[in-house]
């Protein structure tokens, strides 16, 4: 199989699974490990697929974002509260990912483990249907975005499903639908951003490294943004519709039999 081919798979996995609550780091390191793809390792086509999807979800809530932005230039009160309350849920991973990056890293390369989390998310997502509460209509509080926040940085482990913990911690919460699905969808974007930042001054700051896009074509490139970029706009379209027809816990079937399926396949291959 051809590189390219290999890239638009992947963009297709990251672009469906990354606001799906499956976990796209633990999909894309499946994928990788199942399928072969020896020749697209390493974090630089996950930053690249990472910054398709980041531009799917702003092109998705950007009449939103728009109006937040507007609102903290006129000094209005909502469009202030959720900025403070997106800049706290910042922390926990944040502080997470500067403590343990090494760990962390270590676990994305063990589909072992990645197995082992996607069970976890499957439970997870279906305890929601025991003790979530969609219905209360709570607003996101600094105190209740703290709480979706260390959801987040739980889900920097591969396996763990991002949307999938914070949207359940905002279930369990008792916040509305409508604003659970998009503080926990727009949360992510400094998120993503800090880190693939991070990661390419790292890059640049040390140039006699490899190059983390070294062997990757401009039309490799290309592809994958664009085509994570479309899939992931769909993937964020479909999630907030299923959260309105309260059939989100049913993914945890889904993920309990990725992880149980592909852990007996790594074991028994």
């Amino acid at each position: 199989m051809n590189d390219l081919l290999q890239m638009t798979i992947l963009a297709v996995i990251q672009g469906l699974t990354e606001f799906l609550p499956v976990s796209s780091s633990g999909h894309l390191a499946l994928g990788k490990a199942i399928l072969g793809f020896q020749a697209l390792e390493g974090l630089g086509v996950e930053v690249l697929l990472h910054g398709g999807t980041l531009v799917a979800v702003v092109l998705y809530y950007r009449r939103f974002i728009a109006e937040t932005c507007v609102g903290l230039v006129r000094r209005e009160a909502a469009a202030w509260r959720f900025a403070v309350a997106v800049l706290v849920s910042m922390i926990p991973a944040i502080v997470l990912g500067l403590l343990f990056e090494d760990e962390l890293e270590l676990a994305a390369g063990s589909p072992l483990f990645v197995c082992g989390a996607l069970c976890f998310t499957g439970c997870l997502l279906l305890a929601t249907r025991l003790w979530g509460r969609d219905n209360l209509g709570r607003e996101v509080t600094p105190l209740r975005a703290l709480l979706m926040g260390l959801a987040q940085a739980v889900a920097m482990l591969p396996g763990v499903s991002r949307s999938g913990s914070t949207i359940a911690m905002s279930r369990f919460l008792g916040i509305g639908t409508d604003k659970a699905a998009a503080f926990s969808f727009l949360m992510v974007v400094p998120v993503i951003l800090g880190g693939n930042g991070l990661y390419l001054w790292r890059a640049l700051a040390n140039p006699e490294e490899p190059s983390p896009f070294a062997g990757m074509s401009w039309a490799m490139g290309l592809v994958g943004f664009g085509v994570s970029a479309v899939v992931g706009y769909l993937s964020v379209a479909w999630m907030v519709k299923l959260l309105g027809r309260h059939g989100f816990w049913r993914f945890g079937f889904y993920c309990l039999a990725v992880g149980i399926g592909g852990g007996a396949y790594l074991l028994l291959r």
